[in-house]
């Protein structure tokens, strides 16, 4: 049988971090109660689709929404990656877009190249780099099965960049999502973004 993967790729549920505007990729915050109610209805919002199994960010709000999601869906999580992690903003962790637009000049996006060269921060291309390594290795992994994966910001739009299409214009909110197959023929647009 020719290789065939369905991937649904989904942002994680909303943390308190997020409602204050919080650049917080290597952050840890756990769900608020309205990123528990999120994780709920992402898992209706996927229901029919029949998937096999969940994968998630080793991150507390990624897991808890891919726990959400399995216990509603009654399917397993089979693991949590670093892989699946949101971008690394270095010294821009914790900053409002409104802080950084003050204190760098910065027009902030989830992937602004802009401030590839501010110290720590991870560049775009490296993102990118995991959103690929991971797809190749799930292809292989996974052949035959329908994927899960919970994620982050910067990740689901790398991700919608190199297999769907340009992203702008397009707030990835929590929980939103969009599903792509991949076989030989290449990736293909199963179900395009849905926003909970």
């Amino acid at each position: 049988m020719a290789p065939e993967l369905m991937i649904a790729v989904a942002r994680h549920g909303q943390t308190d971090s997020n409602i204050r505007g919080l650049w917080v990729g290597s952050g840890d915050d756990p769900l608020n109660d309205t990123g528990r109610k999120q994780a709920v209805e992402l898992a209706q919002s996927l229901s029919d689709f029949k998937f096999d199994f969940i994968l998630s960010s080793d991150k507390r709000r990624a897991m808890e929404t891919a726990m959400t999601v399995s216990k509603t869906l009654n399917i397993p999580v089979l693991g949590h990656h670093s892989t699946l992690r949101d971008r690394e903003y270095g010294e821009l962790e914790g900053l409002t877009t409104e802080q950084i637009r003050e204190k760098y000049g910065v027009e902030m996006k989830s992937l602004s190249r802009e401030i590839d060269d501010l110290g720590s921060t991870e560049t775009v291309s490296s993102v990118m780099m995991r959103v690929r390594d991971f797809v190749n290795t799930a292809t292989d992994a996974f052949n035959g099965k329908r994927l899960i994966v919970i994620t982050h910001g910067a990740f689901i739009r790398s991700f919608y960049e190199l297999y769907v299409g340009k992203s702008d214009g397009i707030r990835f909110t929590n929980c939103s999502n969009f599903i792509v197959k991949f076989s030989e023929d290449g990736p293909e647009v199963v179900r395009d973004i849905v926003i909970i």
